[in-house]
């Protein structure tokens, strides 16, 4: 799609919608979740997709200015960095975790899903290749929001995967 500024504005605008929806959810669960590592993890969640709303405003604004569409150097992510080590964590430790904050992770997991879908679809429909980029750079920082959360489901569960395949379980439990 030739993506005019006015269709640009559109994506922009939904976009932003999209983090304020994850900011509020994230927001939510971290008012109702009990665990001390739980809370840790949404209201980092939370953050980052402030600190996305607060890039696609920047755009936008520049956008409605008139300034053209310009590259944005979006830095790795805390979490980024953090994934392989919880992984490694995960491996060395089980303990006991809410199984009640399993419905919201779930949700938190969906969420990240869709936010990821939503720009690579936005990152497909686009020729500017600036634009093409910011939404590739934002579904990735939503895929390793998802990989934390998938990390705490695992947790919880008492469960993992190694080379995508599940971890039998030291409890005999398939």
């Amino acid at each position: 799609m030739n993506a005019s500024k006015s269709d640009l504005i559109d994506i922009l605008e939904t976009a932003i919608e999209v983090e304020k929806n994850g900011y509020d959810t994230f927001t939510k669960f971290l008012k109702k979740t009990k665990s001390e590592d739980g809370k840790k993890m949404f209201r980092k969640l939370a953050n980052d997709e402030k600190e996305h709303r607060a890039i696609l405003e920047k755009q936008l604004n520049d956008l409605k200015e008139g300034k053209r569409f310009h590259g944005l150097e979006i830095p790795e992510s805390e979490i980024e960095k953090l994934i392989p080590r919880i992984r490694d964590k995960q491996l060395r430790t089980k303990g006991e975790a809410g199984l009640g904050e399993l419905d919201a992770l779930n949700t938190a997991l969906d969420l990240e899903k869709k936010t990821a879908q939503f720009f690579r679809e936005k990152a497909d429909e686009v020729d500017n290749s600036e634009a093409k980029k910011l939404f590739i750079r934002l579904a990735e920082w939503e895929d390793s929001h998802y990989d934390l959360i998938m990390a705490q489901i695992d947790y919880i569960k008492n469960t993992g995967v190694w080379l995508g395949m599940p971890e039998f379980r030291m409890d005999g439990r398939y």
